[in-house]
């Protein structure tokens, strides 16, 4: 029996490669919730390598965005002080943007158990501020960064970034008035990031 030789087979067919992060957010403007924290300043710096127009970082700790501000020193850069908790504030910085990253939350496990009501009010009523601003801002995409506790969760962080992962299931799910998609990944233990378990 033959088997089709499948890579000298398909040269023919129509590439449908999707845009690169070099190309996707050309002259876009990106929202980066917590973008002072291990993965908003990844991804900021990253975001900056590219043609992108605007990184837009929002979070609580003025001091770390004065510091990220004097690192990256890029004009492209701006920085909105407030909290994700608070619906005004994540829909003035989702005004005129094209995609969010979604990274606010509380994340220390020891601290969530010891302050659950905190943890829902951030990862959990808090995600759901920003899908609702992105969504009647007209935000193209939001991702909500996740976690690998969030799989059959024993801790308060795992729980609430469970219940983040079903607002945004839900948000899909709820009759479509917007066109903004809503996503979700998760992710573990990231070396030398604050706090992480792994030095």
């Amino acid at each position: 029996m033959r088997l089709p030789r499948l890579f000298s087979e398909t040269s023919h067919m129509t590439s449908t490669a999707a845009p690169t992060v070099e190309t996707r957010y050309n002259g876009a403007s990106v929202l980066i919730t917590g973008g002072t924290g291990s993965f908003g300043h990844a991804m900021a710096r990253r975001l900056l390598q590219t043609d992108c127009g605007e990184v837009r970082i929002l979070s609580r700790d003025e001091a770390k965005q004065d510091a990220m501000r004097r690192e990256l020193a890029d004009e492209r850069l701006s920085f909105h002080l407030g909290d994700v908790r608070n619906l005004r504030t994540v829909e003035r910085a989702c005004r005129q943007v094209q995609y969010v990253f979604h990274a606010a939350a509380l994340k220390q496990v020891p601290s969530c158990e010891f302050f659950p009501l905190e943890a829902v009010s951030t990862n959990i009523l808090g995600s759901a501020n920003v899908i609702d601003a992105a969504q009647s801002s007209g935000v193209n995409a939001v991702v909500c960064l996740g976690t690998d506790k969030a799989v059959y969760p024993i801790n308060v962080m795992g729980m609430t970034k469970a219940l983040m992962e079903k607002v945004a299931q839900a948000s899909s799910r709820n009759p479509r008035t917007s066109q903004t998609v809503v996503s979700t990944v998760r992710y573990g233990n990231v070396l030398y990031s604050r706090g992480s378990i792994v030095p």
